[in-house]
């Protein structure tokens, strides 16, 4: 079998090697890029974009980055040591204050909008420039997940904003004393789109399309490529035909049909690895009804425990794993991969499609009820197709399915103003385990970073309990056991449904090694000739 598989290439890459013959390395995203600016938005395209010219304190897999090391000097405060010698791609030194003026840019609401990691330096009372090359952060409370945390923490140059002399004195609301920041459009016309990362940004187009060149002064080592160009490809088979008329050299995402052809081409391959992604149903469990949910009763069938065990039991996940995916897709029976560290170990979700209608009958649905199932259909892979079957598996235990598949700029508008009773999401777990379930089932608190996405108005106080207490817990066993019990009460809870862990598939050259990640970001910095 040709194809590479990689099942843990996620390290930063902060050795890269330097070759003789310059090369422009082509790549196709699937998706978009919403900026250039690192803050407002965390989605996976964007952040494939932005790590090729931001970086952060700690690295995507949890090692230091730009940190050299960190330590905890009491329960609240955390102090890291940056390394030295580290240039911006204007040739400035990276130093504590830098740090210090990035957190106060992350805070500063840009156009009255919240950035990336508002609410999760909700805890983080002060940031302290110790010395140039230590910085400190003070909380109010233990806030051990900070150290993960601080991988989204994209690290500018305090010479971008206009910062008045002297120590900048950090304030929750971003204004630290600071007259002026550079706006989102300064980031995409070029002007402050100043990091220390292995690439230069040349030219980033909201359309999608971004060209970088390389570092050649990147502490790292030199990139491998001397020039990169993103360009984005919604359909899945131009993306393919891109990448059969040489256009690319790299494409994100073929579908499971295209994989037996890149088998039998010598010019091309793939490579293939099981992702962090879930991929889940979420309901909105509110007792007073949901958005697009309707039943002849006048009552909210989702609020009900029986209603949603049916439609999870209605639908046969290995199947989708198996004929959607040709095995690419691994069945999911909790909220997180279940080959994440810290995930606990837990059964498999039954697919019984007779029990299923029995407990929509025993729940007063016998006849159904009617669901608006809305679904990106340009964000996931296969995604379309699997909102095609989980309609159908539904409708076939008697309830009724409007399916609305919709580009991902309007279906995530709509979920941001809360507009979707029912709809198909998938939720990185870079942050271990309880990522997910932290932001999107516990009640919110802005003090411990959680509920701030619970758009499934989902109430639970013993799973809160075990939140609260995974959050301030530092031990890593202990806070393991915190999350096994909330994972298990959100299983039998059902406030989403899980249907499978995405794996992720790049197609491309046959002389290219590509280390595939499992946060599913596409980076230059993991593909290499043979």
């Amino acid at each position: 079998m040709k194809r590479t598989l990689t099942i843990l290439g996620l390290a930063a890459a902060v050795a890269l090697p330097s070759v003789a013959s310059a090369e422009t390395l082509r790549m196709a995203f699937s998706s978009a890029p919403q900026s250039i600016d690192p803050y407002p938005f965390g989605g996976t395209p964007t952040a494939s974009l932005k790590e090729h010219v931001f970086e952060a304190l700690v690295a995507a897999d949890d090692s230091p980055l730009l940190a050299e090391s960190w330590a905890w000097t009491s329960p609240t405060s955390l102090e890291v040591k940056l390394r030295q010698g580290i240039t911006f791609h204007d040739g400035g030194a990276l130093t504590a204050r830098d740090v210090i003026y990035s957190a106060c840019r992350m805070m500063y609401l840009i156009d009255g909008k919240r950035n990336l990691l508002t609410s999760s330096m909700g805890p983080i009372t002060d940031i302290v420039a110790v010395d140039d090359h230590t910085v400190r952060f003070d909380m109010n409370a233990p806030y051990p997940l900070w150290v993960q945390k601080m991988k989204f923490l994209s690290i500018l140059p305090a010479s971008g904003g206009d910062v008045p002399e002297g120590p900048i004195a950090y304030d929750a609301e971003g204004n630290c004393g600071i007259a002026s920041y550079p706006s989102r459009a300064d980031f995409e016309s070029g002007d402050a789109a100043i990091g220390t990362g292995p690439y230069k940004l040349v030219r980033f187009d909201k359309s999608g399309e971004a060209d970088l060149e390389k570092n050649p002064d990147y502490w790292g080592g030199a990139p491998e490529w001397d020039e990169v160009q993103i360009r984005t490809i919604g359909n899945a088979g131009a993306r393919l035909a891109g990448l059969l008329a040489g256009d690319f050299d790299l494409i994100e995402n073929p579908t499971t049909e295209d994989l037996p052809g890149l088998e039998a081409n010598d010019e091309l391959t793939y490579t293939a690895i099981p992702s962090w992604r879930s991929i889940f149903l979420l309901l909105d469990v509110n007792p007073e009804g949901a958005p697009g949910v309707s039943a002849a009763d006048g009552s909210a069938p989702l609020a009900d425990i029986r209603v949603r065990q049916a439609m999870s039991m209605a639908i046969n996940r290995d199947a989708i794993a198996e004929r959607l995916f040709g095995g690419e897709a691994t069945v999911a029976n909790q909220f997180a991969p279940s080959y994440r560290t810290g995930a606990p170990e837990l059964p498999a979700l039954a697919y019984d499609p007779e029990k299923a209608k029995a407990l929509l009958e025993e729940a007063g649905y016998a006849d159904g009820f009617t669901i608006d199932f809305y679904a990106p259909s340009d964000r996931y892979a296969n995604g379309a197709r699997v909102a095609q079957a989980v309609t159908q598996y539904l409708s076939r235990v008697g309830i009724t399915v409007n399916l609305k598949t919709e580009p991902w700029s309007v279906f995530a508008g709509k979920r941001r103003d809360k507009e979707l009773g029912v709809f198909m999401y998938g939720w990185g777990h870079p942050q271990g385990a309880a990522q997910m379930i932290s932001f999107a089932f516990a009640s919110r608190d802005n003090d411990l970073g959680l509920g701030a996405s619970n758009y499934s108005n989902y109430q639970n106080d013993a799973f809160d309990a075990a939140m609260k207490a995974w959050a301030v817990e530092t031990d890593d066993d202990k806070a393991n056991e915190f999350v096994g019990q909330a994972m298990r009460v959100a299983v039998e809870d059902l406030p989403g449904i899980p249907l499978y862990y995405q794996h992720t598939i790049w197609a491309h050259r046959a002389d290219l090694v590509v280390n595939g990640r499992q946060d599913e970001r596409t980076s230059a910095t993991t593909v290499s000739r043979k």
